[in-house]
Parts: structure tokens; C-alpha cells; sequence
């Protein structure tokens, strides 16, 4: 701390870095912690779950710096971009109205696949009832001997 009694750049930049070297030093440990068990593999198997853990630990640090960028994108869309405008509620009703039709007629299609599938069934089982019975009144006769 300075003589006023606030943090002076320098020593914040170097807190900053004192904490960048704890938090990679703990990731440090924890993936090679994590990867004791590893010597149990075969050194082929061993090397690609090396590289999935490299890769996963990448996204890991990759991740927040994306959803950074996208959220700075997203604020300066919503303070620096033109009002949003709503649809009038006409537009709504005639989008209500598109959509349910939509709806209607895939319902209907559906309605119709299953109607067609199930007299398909239908007649399937009735097919095989009648081979039944056909075999109940008149068994196969088995060679005798």
C-alpha cells in the first residue's frame, strides 16, 4: 500500500500476476494429480488422454473469453444500436394465425401417417390371425416313421 492508502498500479499489477501464478500453479497440480492414474494405460491410450485433458483444459480457458466477447457484443447491440421495434399487433395475429394453420395441417399429416400405419397393423394381424387359424383347423402333418 502507498503512503495515501490505495493500491498503486504497480503493486495491482503485481498482485495480478501473484494471483495468475497461484491459479496456475493449483491447475498445475490438479491436472498432474489428475493424471496419476494415467501410468495404468498403455502409452498409446496414455498419450490421447493427455491431449483430451490438454484439450479440455484449453476450453476451460477458452470458454470465459468467448462468453466475454459475445456479452460486449450483445451490450454495445443493446446501448449503441437503434431501439428494437415491435411488430405491430396485427403482424402478431396474422404470425398466430400462419403458425397455427402450420400447426393444423401437420397435425393432420400426422394424424393421417398413424391411421395409415395402423390399418397397415391392422391387417398384418388380421393376415397372420387367419394363417393361425388356418393351421389350428389343418396341422401340418409330420413325417411318421
Amino acid at each position: 500500500m502507498s503512503e495515501t492508502g490505495s493500491i498503486t498500479r504497480g503493486e495491482r499489477d503485481g498482485l495480478f500476476e501473484l494471483t495468475a501464478g497461484f491459479v496456475g500453479g493449483a491447475a498445475r497440480l490438479g491436472l498432474t494429480v489428475a493424471s496419476v492414474p494415467l501410468v495404468l494405460l498403455p502409452k498409446g491410450s496414455r498419450r490421447r488422454v493427455r491431449r483430451a485433458m490438454a484439450e479440455i483444459a484449453r476450453a476451460v480457458v477458452a470458454l470465459p473469453k468467448e462468453l466475454a466477447g459475445v456479452s460486449e457484443r450483445v451490450v454495445d447491440e443493446v446501448f449503441t444500436g437503434a431501439p428494437p421495434s415491435l411488430p405491430s399487433p396485427e403482424q402478431v395475429g396474422e404470425r398466430a394465425r400462419a403458425f397455427t394453420e402450420r400447426l393444423a395441417r401437420a397435425a393432420d399429416e400426422f394424424g393421417a401417417s398413424v391411421n395409415r400405419a395402423a390399418g397397415r397393423a391392422a391387417d398384418q394381424a388380421e393376415h397372420a390371425a387367419a394363417k393361425v387359424d388356418e393351421w389350428v383347423e389343418k396341422p401340418p402333418k409330420t413325417p411318421s416313421m
